[in-house]
């Protein structure tokens, strides 16, 4: 039996089981990103002040997959709503380089990030520092 136990994504929530409870979590909090982006797209919300690198970083991004024109940090999420870090969130890489609450699931070796004393190893932060 292996000793490696699955962890929740620390940015997205994904990961560690697919019971019921989890999924209708998991489905609200995409409602809210998606409502989150609605607004941010109308200037409602503050958007992060170095979205278009972040969103930069996302198009170069292995995990990048085009869907219906709109790039996804993996697989949509609604195509795929279990699934560890490393296959990507799934969410619109534009609206979540938006976000200031957001961060990528990866770290630049593209391993899960994870917060190390209170730091982020996600590449946006990464970038950043």
């Amino acid at each position: 039996m292996s000793d490696n136990i699955p962890v929740r994504c620390f940015t997205c929530g994904q990961g560690a089981g697919s019971s019921f409870s989890n999924a209708i979590a998991s489905l609200s909090r995409a409602a809210a990103k998606s409502a989150k982006a609605k607004i941010r797209s109308i200037g409602a919300l503050q958007t992060h002040e170095n979205w278009p690198a972040r969103a930069a970083t996302c198009e170069r991004c292995p995990l990048r997959v085009i869907h219906n024109g709109t790039s996804h940090c993996g697989t949509p999420y609604l195509n795929k709503p279990f699934r560890t870090p490393t296959d990507g969130c799934g969410c619109p890489t534009i609206a979540k380089a938006k976000d200031p609450s957001e961060h990528c699931p990866l770290t630049v070796t593209h391993t899960p990030a994870t917060k190390l004393a209170g730091q982020c190893t996600c590449k946006w932060c990464a970038a950043a520092a």
